[in-house]
């Protein structure tokens, strides 16, 4: 009985969240954008890639716990001449940002965490923006649900604010993989 109950929590220990057992995570994310009003942009999909650099955490302290580096595409989205209100064509945004990320610990295989950043957008349209580059600040947060030790399914939101007319709100939810497994 003895040996059951050990190798089922040795099992169970194996599928459980510990990001300091990896060094790097990957994933694609998907997901939906709700542009401000003022920004003049139509509300669409994007899909994203995240790289992680984990670190290994410290009980009790507030250090940073992976720094993320970001990238995210919409393609075809439509904008606005707000004078006309007429559609004056589409373009596409790449945003690439560089995030901290702190998770919240706990003993379920749900992990909470939360990201700040920065990154820099850019529209593949001139006409989309006055100022075509924008420099943009993300604050937002999510939830991570292990599917086993290395595999992760990846839900978040976050608050972009590219200026006084341009915030948007990206909720998006992905596929992660972690590697590099420390020994």
């Amino acid at each position: 009985m003895k040996k059951l109950l050990l190798s089922i929590l040795v099992s169970v220990s194996a599928f459980a969240a510990d990001h300091d057992l990896y060094n790097n995570s990957a994933y694609l994310m998907g997901g939906y954008a709700v542009n401000s009003a003022d920004s003049r942009l139509s509300n669409d999909f994007y899909w994203g890639v995240r790289y992680n650099f984990n670190r290994a955490t410290v009980e009790g302290s507030i250090d940073v716990d992976a720094i993320q580096i970001a990238m995210d595409y919409t393609g075809d989205n439509t904008f606005q001449n707000p004078s006309k209100g007429v559609v004056d064509g589409t373009t596409g945004i790449y945003r690439l940002g560089i995030n901290a990320l702190w998770y919240i610990e706990n003993d379920s295989d749900y992990t909470p965490f939360i990201l700040a950043g920065a990154g820099v957008q850019f529209f593949g349209n001139s006409a989309a923006r006055d100022d075509n580059n924008a420099l943009f600040a993300a604050i937002g947060g999510g939830v991570e649900y292990q599917l086993r030790g290395d595999f992760s399914v990846v839900g978040e939101i976050k608050d972009i604010y590219a200026g006084e007319k341009d915030n948007y709100v990206t909720t998006g939810i992905g596929i992660k993989y972690s590697f590099g497994q420390n020994y």
